[in-house]
C-alpha cells in the first residue's frame, strides 16, 4: 500500500525561485507537479499559500492575472490559503551615490537630477547616508499559514509524508518537528540561489526544483473547468513561437 503524503506549496517563493523569469512556465499545474515530485505515494490534499498581490502602478494587471490563475487551481482541487499583501511607504538609506544606481530608469540630467546633486546630497548628510521614500510590497502570514497547517496535519496523524515547496529558511524548525514525529519531510527548494542549508540538515530529503517538470506539468491554454466554464491562460504567460 501507497504511503499518503499532502503537499504545501509557499506560493511566492515558487514564483520568485522559478516561475518570475519563466512567464511560459506560469500556468503551472500544481497538483501534477507535486505527483510528479511523489511518484511512489499518493497524493491527498495540495495547500497553496500566497496573498491577493496589489497593483504596483496604473494598468497594472497582475492581480487579474493572479486571480485567473487561483481560479484554475480551485477547480483542479488545490486548497488555497490567503494571507495578506502589503503595500507600505518608507524611508530607506541608499546604498549608492552613483547615478546608474540612484534612479531607473536614468533621467536626463536637465530635469536636475545629476550626479553633482547626487554627489551634495550625500556630503549634507555626512556622517549619515541620504535616504529616500520607497514602496515596499510583501505578503504577509503565508510562512505562518503553512508552518500552522503543516503542523496541525502532523499531529493530527493524517499523513505518512509531507511535500514542502519552498526555500525560505524560516520553515527550518516546523520541517524539522516534522521529521521528528516520523513523517518524512521532502523539501523542494524552487530556486538555485536560495540558501537552503538549514532546511536540508532539517529534512529527510531536499531537491532543487527541475526546471523540466514545470515545462511537462501545465494547464492547458483553455481551461475547461468541471462545471463546463471556461478559463483562458493571460496572454502575457503565453510562450512566444519566436523564442527558444
Amino acid at each position: 500500500m501507497k504511503p499518503t503524503f499532502n503537499a504545501y506549496i509557499d506560493g511566492f517563493n515558487l514564483y520568485k525561485g522559478s516561475l518570475e523569469r519563466r512567464p511560459e512556465s506560469k500556468w503551472l499545474d500544481i497538483v501534477g507537479l507535486c505527483k510528479s515530485l511523489e511518484p511512489d505515494a499518493n497524493l491527498d490534499t495540495v495547500y497553496y499559500f500566497t496573498a491577493p498581490v496589489k497593483s504596483r502602478f496604473v494598468g497594472d494587471r497582475a492581480s487579474d492575472r493572479q486571480a485567473t490563475y487561483l481560479r484554475v487551481l480551485e477547480h483542479s482541487g488545490v486548497k488555497i490559503v490567503r494571507g495578506k499583501f502589503r503595500k507600505d511607504a518608507r524611508w530607506h538609506r541608499l546604498a549608492s551615490m552613483e547615478l546608474q544606481e540612484f534612479v531607473q530608469p536614468i533621467l536626463a540630467a536637465h530635469l536636475g537630477l545629476t550626479q553633482l546633486a547626487i554627489n551634495g546630497s550625500w556630503k549634507n548628510a555626512k556622517p549619515d547616508v541620504p535616504m529616500t521614500k520607497v514602496v515596499i510590497l510583501g505578503e504577509k502570514g503565508s510562512d505562518v499559514n503553512l508552518a500552522s497547517y503543516l503542523l496541525r496535519d502532523i499531529y493530527r496523524g493524517n499523513i505518512d509524508r509531507a511535500l514542502i515547496i519552498t526555500g525560505d529558511s524560516d520553515l527550518t524548525v516546523p520541517v524539522l518537528f516534522t521529521k521528528a514525529e516520523g513523517i518524512t519531510a521532502h523539501v523542494v527548494v524552487p530556486g538555485d540561489g536560495q540558501n537552503s542549508a538549514s532546511l536540508k540538515s532539517a529534512a529527510s530529503s531536499l531537491t532543487r526544483l527541475d526546471i523540466e517538470l514545470l515545462r511537462s506539468n501545465q494547464f492547458p491554454d483553455s481551461y475547461l473547468t468541471p462545471a463546463g466554464g471556461n478559463i483562458q491562460k493571460p496572454s502575457s504567460w503565453v510562450k512566444s513561437p519566436s523564442r527558444k
